[in-house]
């Protein structure tokens, strides 16, 4: 019985980790840069769900260009992973119009179509830049986490025992996080 109910805990609770509307997996062939190849680009027609830091913006005629580089993108909840190592840079169009400063330094996942790759420079070095016209995206909002490693915790009931009482709290760690 303790089986079955972990169990459906653990299916109840990974149900509440999906990805935004419009960022599912379903119907996406490319979900990293990693596994780009050239003939990715022949048919314009390859749906794309990549995400990273936005580098630069820039506001064109009735479009967003935006320079990202890539992070590998958590697979259930389509959030940028902050930890891992960035695989490369690329350009993204979006529709519309979003205040430049708004974008840059921020996280996005974008889901769109890949097109024609775009040459560009990175310092002195000539660059192949990736291109996806954007159907959907979202923009992710780094926010401080509190947390208590499971140490200090150890440590807080030892000290209990030793007589510091319930006033002694160890001091929770700081970390972000993308909401």
């Amino acid at each position: 019985m303790r089986k079955l109910t972990a169990l459906l805990i653990t299916l109840f609770l990974t149900g509440c980790i999906t990805a935004p509307k419009g960022l599912e997996r379903e119907g996406v062939s490319l979900l990293s840069l990693d596994k780009l190849v050239v003939e990715d680009y022949a048919c314009q027609c390859k749906q794309a769900r990549l995400g990273g830091k936005i580098l630069s913006a820039t506001a064109l005629q009735g479009q967003m260009k935006l320079e990202i580089l890539s992070l590998p993108l958590i697979s259930l909840s389509a959030k940028p992973s902050l930890s891992a190592e960035t695989n490369g840079r690329f350009i993204a169009y979006l529709e519309g119009f979003i205040d430049p400063e708004r974008l840059k330094e921020q996280f996005i996942t974008v889901k769109g179509t890949l097109k024609k790759p775009e040459t560009g420079k990175i310092d002195q070095v000539d660059y192949h830049y990736p291109v996806i016209q954007v159907t959907h995206y979202k923009l992710w909002q780094l926010v401080p986490d509190y947390y208590y490693e499971p140490e200090d915790l150890a440590d807080w009931r030892e000290s209990r025992r030793m007589g510091w009482g319930p006033f002694w709290r160890p001091e929770p760690r700081l970390r972000y996080v993308l909401q």
